[in-house]
């Protein structure tokens, strides 16, 4: 959030003369370039009043620290929005230590080193240093004993952020809540396009986020349908900053469709993000690439779930190679998308040997990521893993596939200590799929074991989200019935005494059979759901 009104800054009774007050109006006519979606040029406007009030420092230190540190802060937010994250973490962190100074002099100075704190947590979320962002957003909040609400309600954002980032969704979705609903009620009087309405538009789209994160995947729907028509309310012509909003909160409507399984919706969407994100890069190449990479990995998965397996091949193709050029520049900003769009370019390639290295190069990927914030990355590296384990058994090399598989369910069963809604669905999943291969290796009492497992799993699973869970419940128990089935036919044949207890064969024939009629009435409502989603 970019200030102006630089004068509410100085003390009581200060002298304002010609040369702070000339200076005061380049900072304010940076501010009015960022909004205008002019980065660049604000980039280089903040940074020419930057020079000057530490030109003027050296006459009257204590005057014009408050305003130099506005100055800062509000230049690490236009290097940020020019695609420069290295350089804008430089002046958040600047920003700080001249903040410490100012609130060091004058305790009353108290909220510009809130806001200091809160630019440089977003700066350190951008490079990819989560707990230290965490660390400064705490500090940020703490600072406050009385807090106005816009204040609070950006603090609050931020902090959200880092919270998820950390692992720790639960307390995130809390505290995103409460941000939400300072915003609606800030916004409430404020026209369309105004910056408030702008800021109700990002906390909407973050708040999606956090549902999705939790396994709430239908509010997310109904929060993420919210975001895309406030952005598109607020169109005027291509403005930059609100095209790159409406890109963003259709890219992740695509995910949160994809989810609740309706199709139609989640393509559309995704492609409309693409088509936005490349008039974005044409106008502003280095700023938006990010945006583009993303959008296009999103579009490729969206594509696959529609078996237009070539054009999904092709955007996550054109999304790697975006990601490997952007990390070669910066890798720890973008070493966790890199690992995404490597991961879905494997899960898209149709050539076995291509698509396993691929999948083995992004578990490598997130456990370079792991290392650095275990919690923050553990459940993408149990995906990553899974879908390894997947390739390796599809490869013929079983042993190893049961060897990952193993390790998948173990970092699964960690992440559910924390967030079991979110796992659930992927956890059937695998649960499932490593039973086939315990199967498959003559392990059967393991096989059968994991197997009623993942059958109260997705059971589990199917209770949060009905639609988007049918289709592994349905397997898992088709899946166990076979193995039942198996059982009963290697068991005792022997005649059944009048009035006796049916043979444990005969058991488990009944009970396959009761499995195999629920697993086939389960895949007809899959089957009617997916007719209707298009």
């Amino acid at each position: 959030m970019k200030s102006t009104g630089w004068r509410r800054w100085l003390r009581r009774g200060t002298r304002v003369d010609a040369s702070l007050r000339q200076v005061g109006a380049v900072v304010d006519e940076a501010v009015e370039l960022s909004r205008a979606g002019r980065f660049d040029d604000a980039v280089e406007t903040g940074r020419r009043a930057v020079e000057m009030l530490s030109g003027l420092t050296a006459r009257d230190r204590g005057t014009v620290l408050p305003t130099l540190v506005l100055a800062c802060t509000n230049l690490s937010y236009y290097l940020s929005d020019a695609g420069r994250p290295a350089e804008a973490l430089v002046r958040a962190e600047e920003a700080v230590r001249l903040a410490r100074e100012l609130y060091a002099i004058d305790r009353r100075h108290e909220e510009q080193l809130a806001e200091a704190l809160d630019a440089l947590a977003r700066r350190l979320m951008s490079c990819g240093r989560a707990p230290e962002a965490l660390t400064a957003g705490r500090e940020a909040l703490a600072l406050m004993d009385a807090c106005p609400d816009v204040l609070l309600s950006r603090l609050l954002e931020a902090y959200a952020m880092a919270l998820a980032a950390t692992g720790q969704h639960a307390e995130a979705l809390q505290v995103s809540d409460r941000a939400l609903q300072l915003l609606r009620g800030l916004a409430v009087d404020q026209p369309v396009g105004s910056q408030m309405h702008d800021a109700l538009g990002r906390v909407l789209s973050l708040h999606a986020n956090r549902l999705f994160e939790a396994g709430r995947w239908e509010e997310a729907v109904d929060v993420g349908a919210e975001t895309v028509t406030h952005f598109r309310e607020s169109m005027t012509g291509s403005q930059p900053r609100r095209l790159a909003y409406l890109a963003i909160a259709l890219k992740n409507q695509a995910v949160y469709v994809a989810g609740v399984r309706r199709t139609a919706e989640d393509l559309a969407a995704a492609a409309e993000a693409v088509e936005l994100s490349r008039q974005l890069v044409a106008a502003q190449p280095e700023v938006h690439q990010p945006l583009l990479a993303s959008c296009l990995d999103t579009y490729g998965g969206r594509l696959s779930d529609m078996d237009r397996q070539a054009e999904a091949a092709a955007a996550t193709d054109e999304a790697v190679k975006l990601y490997r050029g952007l990390a070669g520049a910066d890798r720890a900003v973008y070493l966790s998308r890199l690992a995404e769009a490597v991961g879905n370019q494997g899960a898209v390639t149709e050539d076995r040997q291509a698509s396993l290295a691929l999948t083995t190069e992004a578990v490598q990927l997130r456990r370079e990521l792991v290392a650095d914030n275990r919690a923050g990355h553990l459940r993408e590296l149990a995906l990553s893993l899974s879908n390894l384990a997947n390739g390796l058994a599809k490869s013929g090399r079983l042993d190893e596939a049961l060897a990952v598989g193993e390790e998948t369910l173990a970092l699964q069963r960690e992440v559910a200590a924390v967030n079991r809604p979110a796992i659930l669905s992927r956890h059937a999943e695998m649960l499932r799929r490593q039973a086939v291969w315990l199967d498959d290796a003559g392990r059967t009492v393991e096989a059968l074991a994991l197997g009623e497992e993942a059958i109260a799993v997705a059971r589990e699973a199917v209770a949060g989200s009905r639609a988007a869970n049918l289709k592994v419940l349905s397997y898992a128990l088709e899946d166990q019935a076979a193995r039942l089935e198996k059982l009963s036919g290697r068991g005792s044949r022997q005649t059944r005494r009048p009035g006796g207890t049916p043979s444990f064969s005969k058991k488990k024939a009944r009970r396959a059979q009761a499995m195999l009629r629920e697993a086939q009435e389960l895949w007809a409502e899959y089957q009617q759901g997916a007719s209707a989603s298009g």
